[in-house]
């Protein structure tokens, strides 16, 4: 299969992220695909505050955005054929806390492929990707043998950036 185009990409990217029903239940939303780069994004919704006296986001709901956006990342890579890759490790950082009422993005690469495990590497952030609040590290394992080319619809003008 070839290098799929940042449309190809989107397109993947948005059924995968559709079919994942926590993900789904807790709203979060493809936002963009540039080249290698996946970013995803988790609306503000008082249901996922963890702390009631200052609004902040549930570190558990930090975790799950992070965990789908390196996960879902694996099929940006040009360097491997899209497949499906369940989580081997996963480590988070916190680094500060999502300011309430602010929606949250998640963006992520992977950074090293071999013919098994794809390593992945991403952060959590709200206003700028300057400010992080958080910092993902893991292992995806390549399930080589589940064909994921009948998912890829042509290029069909998604998002991309």
């Amino acid at each position: 299969m070839p290098v799929l185009s940042s449309s190809q990409k989107y397109n993947l990217v948005t059924i995968m992220n559709n079919h994942i029903p926590h993900g789904k239940l807790l709203g979060i939303e493809v936002d963009s695909v540039d080249g290698e780069e996946l970013t995803l994004k988790l609306p503000y919704q008082a249901a996922l505050v963890g702390d009631s006296d200052s609004g902040t986001l549930h570190g558990g709901a930090l975790t799950v955005l992070l965990d789908q956006t390196l996960g879902i990342a694996t099929v940006c890579s040009d360097t491997t054929e899209p497949c499906f890759s369940p989580t081997l490790d996963l480590r988070v950082d916190h680094l500060g806390v999502a300011p309430a009422g602010m929606d949250v993005f998640a963006c992520a690469k992977v950074y090293k492929s071999t013919r098994k495990i794809l390593f992945v590497e991403g952060f959590a952030y709200c206003e700028s990707k300057d400010k992080p609040i958080a910092r993902a590290t893991g292992s995806w394992v390549r399930v080589g043998d589940v064909d994921l080319s009948w998912l890829v619809p042509g290029d069909q003008g998604g998002v991309i950036t």
